[in-house]
Order: structure tokens, then C-alpha cells, then sequence
């Protein structure tokens, strides 16, 4: 922080972008307010709303008596004075109506019906309704990454709540207001529609996929990939679906990829290794014409599978606000338990992802909010910093979190963290490592014999 009290400047484009816009824009969920099944309940649930704006003449004022008068005309019973409890009725009616506009199902200007709300007003059944509404909010308003959070958070074996989704959700991105619940009254439609109970937070995927043609197995797959795999498949699908399903020379998908997106390609040296291989592990094409040892760069043919062209690649997530790169991001459900055998592993590879993993769940249960991970630019000075995270609590501060993979943590090493900090005004260091942290002058760590998990070291500096 500074002397003032005031947010500092962010370096790495965190801040603004050049227009004026956050580079790493919040994504939000649609404000409910009154517009949630029980407080419908009374005037015939969400057919009745619908109805009753179907039936209205199209003046906000008289919308809202009717509402209130079908909805709402029983409410605020300790209210003594008529003119204050009316009052509150017409509140309440007007945060339906506010809330069915933000989900999409009326004109607030006008206010009228809009498609969605005239398609799910002549529904067959209410059963119908639900599932419409449902599918409109898994596909556009966020609800698959409400879903797939509920569902990372079950595999990792945290508690799911109102309070702990919220957090989670945070972040992922979502700027979320304490008091309104927004991702609990979205959870209620959804509910209604059988894609969870009516208590408890089992997701069922049979009813996901029915609904919302998407499939959270797909979804998962999905985020794991990094954004050259991504558009390799974009436009293979494209080309699939247009000309058939039959193999097409890679060399013709990879240009097609850079006419579209540019030099998106890093390695284009190791296009096998990078692109082909692993989404042919993956299930998501074939390939043929190529050598037994799948090497070759663009050489040989590939096809869709069915797991590709059976998805609809709109509705899959479109990135990760939080920069968590695409290899760690495919282990993020790994349940603490295993996180912390897999700090012993001999395999480097196995215990670097563990202790980046661990580094994201301290994050998590310190409320930090996640905003770049090994970052390496001029703000860093060529080094690279395993995690940066926000915390906006009483003060705004920023944490560096540095993974340590090495016997034991120096002075020297803490320094250069602390110099890193004063780069990225910072405010607090963590280093989190698999050795040893021994005494040192001043500064004093706790020992374990053997320190069979790592010790987080939290140093605040002044900047």
C-alpha cells in the first residue's frame, strides 16, 4: 500500500486497458432479486409472471401494480401503516420485474415479452418452462461455470456453500455483491429444471447435457487445452461440418489457424508434440499418414471425432480469466490429499504442478483473487513469478507467491523476492517450498523434522 491509503499503480496491464476497460474484465451473474421460484410461488410461479406481462399493457407503472397485486399483495404483514406496506409490495414488484429483464425475459424499456419470454410463456408445461429457462441460463448467463466450479470444488473435496461458491467464483472472475446471492438464486432455477436437487449441490450430467446440449466432461476437456489447441479445433470443426468428416491435411488446418488468429503457434517447430499428439490422446481428433512415432510437425491428415463434433464450441468456457496455464488448469480437481503425496514424487515435473496446486489452494483459503500466473515480463525483470493475487479486503494488496522447489531457502533467495515485490509493488511475499526453512539472524521459521508438507513464509514489505 501506499502512504496514502490508496490502490497503487498496477504494472502488467492489470490495471486498465489502453480503452479504458479492465484487462481482466469481471464476469458477472444476472441479478435475480425477487425473480426466484418461491416468491413467485403464490401468483402461479413463472408461468404467472409471464402471463401477467403478456397481459398488461406495455407501461412500467401499471406492470408493477399488477405484479404487486398478483405476487406480492400479502406482503410486509407487520407493516402497520397501508402506504409504507404497499410501498414495500411495489418494491418487490419491481425487483421481479428488474430481475425476469436481467434474465433475459422481458423488454425492461418497453416493457414487453422478448422471444425467450414469449418461447417459455407457450410452453407445453411448466416442467417445460423450467428446462428452457434453464438451458438459456447454463449456455448464456454463466450457469455452465457456476456448475463447473460446484463440480471442481466436489473433486478437490472442499465444502460447497453459499459463502465458499461465492469465494470460488471470485475467483474465477465473477464479481459477485455480498448481500444479493445472485449465484444461489440462479442455482434455484436450475434446481427446478432437475439439474440439482433441491437441496444439496449433486450436479446431475445426464440432465446438463439433455438441457443444455453440453457436457461437463466436455467442458472440463475443454479448459484443459491452451488457446492454439482451441483454435486447431475451431477450425477443423468449421471445416467438418461444412465439407464432411473426412481427413484433411494438417499443413491445410494449420494454415487456415494463422490466416484466422495470426503467429498463434509458439512452437511451430513442435506442432506434433504441442497440437497433434495431445489432442489425439485426448480423444478429439485422428490422425493417419504419419510414421509410428506421431512425429512430423504438419505432415499427415487429421479428422474430427464424434466428442468434437458433437459439442457445441460456443457454449464451452472461452478462457480463464485468472491465467491459470492450460497443464495445471487440467489438475485443478486433484484432492488435497493427493496434492500433498504427489510433493514427494521423484518425478520434478509431478511435484512442481503439486506445489503450484497447493500455492492456488493457499490463495484460495486466503480470499486472494488469482490474476497471473508464471508471469515473466519487463514488470518482472525477466524473472518469473509463479503466482501474483489481489486481495480486496478492508485495504487493497497485492501477493506475490513464489513455489520453491529446493532443499532448503536462503536469505539471498528471499531477498530477490523482495525485490521482485518492490517491482510489482507488492505488498506481501509468500514462498511455499518442499525444503527445509531454517533459522536465520532475525528471521525465524518454524521447524518439522523432515517437513514432510511445505511451511508458507509471509513477508510484508513496505513499498
Amino acid at each position: 500500500m501506499t502512504k496514502s491509503g490508496k490502490q497503487p499503480e498496477l504494472p502488467l496491464g492489470l490495471a486498465e486497458a489502453p480503452q479504458g476497460r479492465p484487462a481482466n474484465e469481471k464476469k458477472h451473474l444476472p441479478e435475480a432479486n425477487e425473480f426466484a421460484p418461491r416468491p413467485l410461488e403464490r401468483g402461479g410461479g413463472l408461468r404467472g409472471l409471464l402471463s401477467v406481462v403478456d397481459e398488461t399493457e406495455p407501461d412500467m407503472a401499471l406492470l408493477k401494480e399488477a405484479v404487486r397485486k398478483r405476487f406480492f399483495a400479502d406482503s410486509a404483514p407487520k407493516q402497520k401503516d397501508p402506504s409504507k406496506r404497499k410501498k414495500v409490495q411495489e418494491t418487490l414488484a419491481y425487483n421481479a420485474i428488474l430481475g425476469a429483464g436481467k434474465y433475459g425475459l422481458l423488454d425492461r424499456e418497453t416493457p414487453n415479452l422478448t422471444d425467450l419470454g414469449r418461447l417459455i410463456l407457450d410452453a407445453e408445461d411448466e416442467g417445460e418452462r423450467y428446462r428452457l429457462l434453464a438451458r438459456h441460463i447454463i449456455r448464456n448467463l454463466h450457469g455452465l461455470d457456476v456448475l463447473m466450479a460446484i463440480r471442481e470444488m466436489q473433486a478437490a473435496g472442499s465444502k460447497v456453500d453459499k459463502s465458499t461458491l461465492q469465494a470460488y467464483l471470485e475467483q474465477m472472475g465473477f464479481e459477485l455483491p455480498r448481500a444479493a446471492a445472485n449465484h444461489l438464486r440462479l442455482l434455484l432455477w436450475l434446481r427446478q429444471a432437475g439439474v440439482l436437487p433441491e437441496r444439496g449441490y449433486e450436479i446431475s450430467e445426464p440432465a446438463v447435457e439433455a438441457i443444455a446440449g453440453v457436457s461437463l466432461e466436455a467442458a472440463d476437456d475443454w479448459s484443459g487445452l491452451t488457446e492454439e489447441q482451441k483454435a486447431f479445433l475451431g477450425t477443423l470443426r468449421s471445416i467438418a461440418v461444412l465439407d464432411g468428416n473426412k481427413p484433411v491435411p494438417a499443413k491445410q488446418i494449420f494454415d487456415s489457424v494463422e490466416d484466422e488468429h495470426g503467429p498463434i503457434f509458439r512452437r511451430p517447430d513442435q506442432l506434433a508434440a504441442t497440437i497433434l499428439n495431445p489432442l489425439a490422446d485426448m480423444g478429439w481428433i485422428i490422425r493417419s499418414g504419419v510414421g509410428s512415432s506421431g512425429r512430423g510437425g504438419k505432415s499427415g491428415a487429421v479428422a474430427a471425432t464424434s466428442k468434437l463434433l458433437d459439442v457445441d464450441l460456443a457454449v464451452l468456457p472461452d478462457g480463464d480469466s485468472l491465467g491459470i496455464p492450460a497443464d495445471l488448469r487440467a489438475h485443478l480437481q486433484t484432492p488435497l490429499d493427493q496434492v500433498y503425496d504427489d510433493l514427494g514424487s521423484s518425478n520434478t515435473y509431478v511435484k512442481g504442478v503439486a506445489l503450484e496446486l497447493l500455492a492456488l489452494r493457499m490463495a484460495s483459503d486466503l480470499t486472494l483473487v488469482p490474476v497471473k500466473m508464471r508471469e515473466r515480463s519487463a514488470s518482472t525483470g525477466g524473472a518469473e513469478v509463479d503466482l501474483i493475487a489481489d486481495a480486496a479486503h478492508l485495504h487493497f494488496s497485492r501477493w506475490l507467491i513464489q513455489c520453491k522447489n529446493t532443499k532448503s531457502i536462503t536469505v539471498a533467495a528471499l531477498a530477490k523476492e523482495v525485490g521482485m515485490a518492490v517491482l510489482l509493488r507488492a505488498s506481501v511475499v509468500v514462498v511455499v517450498t518442499t525444503g527445509r526453512i531454517p533459522e536465520n539472524g532475525n528471521l525465524h521459521w518454524p521447524r518439522s523434522g523432515g517437513l514432510n508438507r511445505p511451511h508458507p513464509v509471509t513477508v510484508d514489505v513496505s513499498v
